[in-house]
C-alpha cells in the first residue's frame, strides 16, 4: 500500500525550517522538485509523507499555512507529537531533505463559508489554514483587489511563546487605516510573563474568550480577560453589525474547543459553522 501511494506523490525539497515554542512547533517551507506548484484554495490541506526509521513510509494530512499567492513554496505549520509516527521525523529533517506530497483537497475555505463577516477560532497549529486565508486576503488587497470581508481571528495557545505567525498577523491587524478590516486576538490559557505574556494578550482558553465576547457564558469558576484596549462589547457589536445572517464561524484545532462553541453559535442564529480538526502524527 505504501509503495502504491509513494508512486502517486510528487517530491519537494525543504528550503526553510523555523522551530519555535521550545522546539515543539515548526514552520516548514517546501519547494516542489518539478519547479511547479499546483494552484489551491487557501484553507485546503495536502498529505505529506516521509520514510521513517520505525514506522516505514508514513503519510499524514496537514493544512497548508502558505498562501496560493506565495511564489512557488508550500508552507506548513506543524506541532511535534511525542511518540508520533511522523512528526519526530519531520522535525529531524534539515534544509535539503526530500518530502513527498499529494495534490490539495478540502472545503475549509472562505468561498465555502460564503459570508462577509468571518469569525475564525484556532488553537495551536490549527492556525495554519487561517494564515493561508488571511495572507491571501492581504496580498490580494495590496494588489488592488479590496478585501470584501470583515475578519476576526481568535488564536489560543497555552503559553505566549507558542504563538506562531503572531508578528505577521499583528502587522495585518495594525493596518486598519489601509482599509483592511482585520481584528486579531491572541489568548494564553497559562499567562506567564516569563514565557512572553503581556497585556496585549488575552487570558483564558480561546473558546472561553469567544464565549465572553459574545455573552455566551463561561463555566463557573473560570475567568478570562481581554487584551488591553480591546472592549468585548464593541467587538461583539462589530461582528453583529449586519446581523447573524452575515456571519460565518470557522474553527480549526482542538476538538474540545470546536465542540464547545458549536451550540452557542447556533443559538445566536448563525447558521454557518465550518470546522477542521487537526490530525495527530
Amino acid at each position: 500500500m505504501s509503495e502504491v501511494l509513494r508512486k502517486k506523490m510528487q517530491t519537494a525539497t525543504l528550503v526553510e525550517k523555523t522551530v519555535l515554542g521550545g522546539g515543539r512547533l515548526g514552520v516548514f517551507k517546501l519547494k516542489p522538485d518539478s519547479g511547479e506548484r499546483w494552484w489551491y484554495q487557501a484553507g485546503q490541506y495536502t498529505t505529506l509523507a516521509l520514510d521513517t526509521a520505525n514506522h516505514g513510509f508514513v503519510p499524514r494530512a496537514y493544512s497548508i499555512a502558505g498562501s496560493p499567492l506565495d511564489d512557488g513554496i508550500i508552507e506548513f505549520y506543524i506541532a511535534l507529537v511525542d511518540n508520533g509516527q511522523l512528526t519526530p521525523t519531520i522535525f529531524a529533517q534539515e534544509v535539503g531533505a526530500k518530502f513527498y506530497y499529494l495534490s490539495p483537497k478540502g472545503k475549509f475555505t472562505v468561498a465555502k463559508a460564503n459570508k462577509k463577516t468571518l469569525v475564525m477560532v484556532s488553537t495551536g497549529t490549527g492556525l495554519a489554514p487561517f494564515v493561508a486565508q488571511i495572507r491571501t486576503m492581504w496580498k490580494s488587497h495590496h494588489a488592488g483587489v479590496p478585501c470584501p470581508y470583515r475578519v476576526v481571528l481568535f488564536y489560543g495557545a497555552s503559553y505566549s511563546d507558542e504563538f506562531g505567525y503572531r508578528d505577521e498577523l499583528t502587522s495585518y491587524a495594525a493596518a486598519k487605516k489601509d482599509g483592511f478590516d482585520f481584528t486579531f486576538i491572541c489568548t494564553s490559557s497559562r499567562p506567564d510573563a516569563t514565557r512572553g505574556w503581556n497585556s496585549s494578550i488575552a487570558k483564558g482558553r480561546v473558546n472561553e474568550v469567544v464565549r465572553h465576547v459574545f455573552d455566551w457564558g463561561i463555566p463557573e469558576g473560570r475567568t478570562v480577560a481581554m487584551p488591553e484596549g480591546v472592549d468585548a462589547a464593541e467587538l461583539k457589536a462589530k461582528v453583529f453589525a449586519n446581523g447573524a445572517e452575515d456571519i460565518a464561524f470557522l474553527a480549526c484545532g482542538n476538538p474540545g474547543m470546536i465542540e464547545d462553541i458549536k451550540e452557542p453559535i447556533a443559538h445566536a442564529g448563525i447558521n454557518t459553522y465550518l470546522v477542521e480538526e487537526f490530525w495527530k502524527a
